[in-house]
């Protein structure tokens, strides 16, 4: 057989299994209400996002609203019994719990859909919809959001680029903020508007959606492994959850 038609090795977990697990631990992390539970898990995720070297401008940023999200609990959220003072700022712990929650569920989300675009390519996503059963008219169409990420990051870097050069400031403050979004978003809108146009173009002359079917090179379905996976997966967010219910139980009984 010839090496460029040789069935690659599968590494890894199967793209719907991913899905599915970011599915289950979204949830979790929305369920979760003990300060302590959410600081672990924000630990975890960004053991994994190191382990998965899911790096990059958007992690930093990612982390820096979170501290942000965080900070602001600490000024305006002044409930419950005061922790420390430093002139005009208060450590409270209503304002260190609610900080802790919103800044971890907002960091966790993120960053799990951010390792999940890392870790998983658009036609390895495309190719396991397929062969689960779904149609592939519609299997092509998270494949085709997920190609398109880096291409807009690219675009906006470049567009960034030429208006700096052409004179435009627009770094530091918050009227460089305001400058960037207004002197991008049409360049960026008219440059996606171009390259939605030449895909249809493209798609429709090689003929995609004519036939029903589609046979794949190479298939990907779930095997039981993910299953397995998966139901394991279950538990222990099961068992995260209900530990963080008791938890909160016995910290209700102390109080």
């Amino acid at each position: 057989m010839m090496d460029g038609f040789e069935k690659p090795k599968k590494n890894g977990l199967n793209p719907i299994t991913k899905v599915l697990l970011l599915v289950i631990f979204s949830i979790l992390v929305l369920l979760i209400v003990n300060p302590f539970v959410m600081l672990v898990t924000v630990i975890v995720i960004w053991l994994l996002k190191i382990y998965f070297h899911a790096f990059g401008l958007i992690s930093k940023g990612i982390f820096l609203f979170a501290v942000a999200i965080f900070m602001a609990q600490i000024f305006f959220n002044h409930s419950g019994e005061l922790l420390y003072e430093v002139s005009m700022l208060r450590f409270t712990t209503g304002g260190v719990s609610s900080g802790l929650l919103i800044a971890g569920r907002f960091f966790c989300l993120v960053m799990m859909s951010w390792i999940f675009i890392s870790t998983t390519t658009a036609s390895d996503l495309s190719t396991a919809l397929i062969s689960a059963g779904f149609p592939y008219r519609f299997a092509f169409l998270p494949a085709l959001s997920m190609r398109f990420v880096p291409t807009f990051q690219f675009e906006f870097a470049t567009v960034k680029e030429a208006q700096m050069i052409r004179g435009l400031r627009l770094e530091g403050h918050l009227r460089g903020l305001i400058k960037t979004v207004r002197y991008t978003m049409f360049p960026m809108l008219f440059s996606a508007i171009s390259r939605v146009n030449s895909l249809v173009s493209s798609m429709e002359g090689r003929g995609f959606g004519v036939h029903k079917n589609r046979t794949l090179l190479h298939p990907n379905p779930p095997s039981i492994s993910d299953a397995i996976f998966i139901a394991i997966c279950i538990l222990l967010a099961t068992m995260i959850f209900l530990i963080d219910q008791e938890m909160i139980l016995e910290l209700s009984d102390l109080l």
